[in-house]
Parts: C-alpha cells; structure tokens; sequence
C-alpha cells in the first residue's frame, strides 16, 4: 500500500526520471549501444492510448539499419535508463514478418514477458538494484522469421487520473531461428487498440490511497503460449558491470562516471543481421554505458534506491556517465526550459514544492493532486 506521507519525495524523484531503452544482450552478448534499437527522439513519455506511437514510440514505425540474430529459448536482457518511476515492464513480440526493417509495429503482438510489484518491490527498483536491467528467455515453438521486441515501462505515478499513467516504450530489431508455425503463439493483442486509458490496469483513481499493488496485473494480457509452450519465467537479474563487446565502436572504452544526486527528502547495431555467439566464446569488457539522453545507466553500487511499497525511492541516486569517445557528451539531467520555465513533464506546483510553476511553450501545469503539478 501507498502512504500519502510518501506522496511528495516520490514524485520528486519520479518527475526526474524520465527513461529510454538503449542496449540489449543476447546470451549476455550485446550488438553494442542503440545498435538494433528504434530510438525515439526524446525521453519523454506516450500518454495517448489511441496514438500509434504505442507501439514502438514516436518516430518508433521506421526501421534501422541492424536486425539481431537470436533463437527461440535464448536469454534476453535489456538495459534502460535509470527510473524512480514506480510501476511494471513488459514485454511483447511483433512477427514473424519478411523484415523486421520494414516492419511498422502496428498491428498484432503478443505478450511473452511481464514483471510487475514482486516481494513489496515494482519493477524499476527490481531493475535499479541490477543496473537497470532485467532477463527473460523467448519463449520455445516460436516460428522462425524477423521480429520486433517491444520492451514497455508503464510508470504509475500520475495514474491517479485518467490520461495520467506514462508508457516509456522501446522497440528492438530480431532475427529469430525457432520450431514453431506460423500462428503458432497467443492470445493477441492489437496496438493500438489494446489498451483504454480508463482500464484498471492503467487508470488507478485510488493509487495513492488504499491500491493494494499485490494484485496488479500489466496491460497486455496473459503471457502468450507459443505451440503450447509459454515463455518460461523471468530469469533473476544480477547486479553486474554493464558489459560491451571489446569489438564494439559504440561502447566506451573508458569512461569516468559523475555523480549526481536527485534532491530529495530525508533518505536519501551496419549489418543486416547481426549473429549473437555464445557467451562463452565472445570477447566481453566491462563498461559503464552512457545515454545519450543524460540520464544514464547507473552502474553497480551507484544506485541506491529505497523504494517503501509503491513509492518510488526517497533516496534515490543516479550517475551521468561520460558519452562513448565520438566528441560528444551528455548533458546533465534537468527539468527547466529556457528563461526558468519547466520541461513538459516536469514538476510545477503542489504543496511543498518552491520550484518553478511556468511551463514551457506547449504545456500547461495541471494539478494531479494537493501534492503534485506537472506540465502537459
């Protein structure tokens, strides 16, 4: 349960937060940073159900350059930037289909993963305490062919209001060898279409009073059976270095992480087809891999995150890390626009808060409860 004397810190640290999926792995074996990722142009969330932006984000419809080789029962893992955003992860399969380049994300999915509030923990602090990344296997009888691996954060902090629940979505491009036929995994769903902004699974009215996240279940429905065979439970994320191919031109060979505290209250891949070799046989170094957002990926030990219930943490840290060696840097998180006017998504208002309350052009601050403003 959610107290409402968490209700301040949390959003504190949620209006921060604000997140991309950068890096996969398969068989802990990564094609390098962004590469097979549709990258959105902002870090900013969708919160319109209807948009077709729901299925692989804005922009999220065009194709890039590289398509990983993967098979069915591989391991999956994937890595997003750190996230106070309490609420859960998923994730969905989009294929077979001739291209996955080509393919736009809008239609059938199936789901194949899900972890939501396990052991009093969502799971973004499930993540935060595994360097922001977490493990699935695809699941067995898939069908051969190309796929879109679409990984969704659905962050619960303003799901309080209807239109408020914020989805943070990501779409990776694979070339899946499997046993399966065509037809093979279900149920479906369409996307969109799938998801109403006023489904209890997305518009909570009580979320900060009395919602009992023990029994939430992510939209998407069930975790799909494919050939009869479902997709084998999540695999438990370990905290470890995050890890680059030595080979990798994205990945930074040296970087020098600074951190950065979020002020809060007491507590404080060009190849077509990229083949994923066995784990045993790659050539791996272990590097902090940085955002190009500036809201980079913690490394272990970084991230110290204590997350009450369902309240995101009132402790939390983060660490800008320093961009790949290519003349560029990240910038430093930040939530004012210009002339002293708040980002879209940012905090505005609500008791306690001595902030900024204009928004920048486009957005107004909208009060989401006594505690929190946000512009939209």
């Amino acid at each position: 349960m959610f107290s409402k004397t968490l209700l301040a810190s949390s959003l504190i640290a949620a209006v921060s937060a604000h997140q991309n999926f950068h890096q996969f792995w398969v068989n802990d074996v990564t094609p390098g940073y962004q590469v097979g990722v549709r990258m959105p142009p902002s870090n900013s969330p969708v919160t319109d159900v209807t948009s077709e932006d729901m299925a692989c984000n804005v922009d999220g419809q065009t194709g890039v350059a590289d398509t990983v080789a993967a098979a069915e029962g591989d391991t999956i893992k994937v890595q997003w930037d750190q996230s106070g955003h309490p609420g859960p992860i998923t994730h969905m399969l989009f294929g077979p289909v001739d291209s996955a380049k080509a393919a736009t994300g809008v239609g059938s999915w199936f789901k194949i993963d899900e972890l939501d509030y396990v052991d009093g923990k969502w799971a973004n602090e499930i993540m935060g305490a595994a360097n922001m990344t977490h493990e699935f296997k695809l699941p067995t009888g898939l069908p051969s062919g190309e796929y879109l691996l679409r990984s969704e954060m659905l962050a619960l902090h303003g799901a309080q209001t209807v239109g408020g629940a914020q989805f943070y979505i990501g779409c990776a491009q694979l070339k899946i060898t499997g046993t399966g036929s065509d037809g093979a995994c279900g149920p479906t769903i369409e996307l969109p279409g799938a998801y109403n902004a006023e489904d209890a699974d997305i518009y909570i009215p009580n979320v900060y009073n009395g919602f009992d996240p023990t029994n939430y279940t992510a939209p998407g429905g069930p975790v799909a059976s494919c050939d009869g065979s479902g997709s084998t439970t999540p695999v438990s994320s370990k905290p470890s270095n995050v890890t680059t191919p030595a080979t990798s031109a994205a990945a930074a060979s040296s970087v020098a992480p600074v951190s950065t505290s979020v002020s809060l209250a007491s507590n404080v891949a060009a190849i077509s087809s990229v083949a994923a070799p066995a784990s045993s046989a790659a050539a791996i170094s272990s590097a902090p891999v940085a955002s190009a957002t500036g809201y980079a990926t913690a490394a272990p030990g970084g991230n110290n995150t204590a997350i009450p219930s369902f309240a995101a943490p009132s402790g939390f840290k983060t660490s800008v890390i320093a961009a790949p060696t290519n003349g560029t840097s990240p910038s430093a998180p930040g939530s004012t626009g210009s002339a002293g006017s708040v980002k879209k998504y940012g905090q505005c208002g609500g008791k306690t808060y001595t902030g900024a309350t204009s928004c920048e052009s486009g957005s107004t601050c909208t009060a989401m409860n006594d505690f929190y403003s946000q512009c939209v």
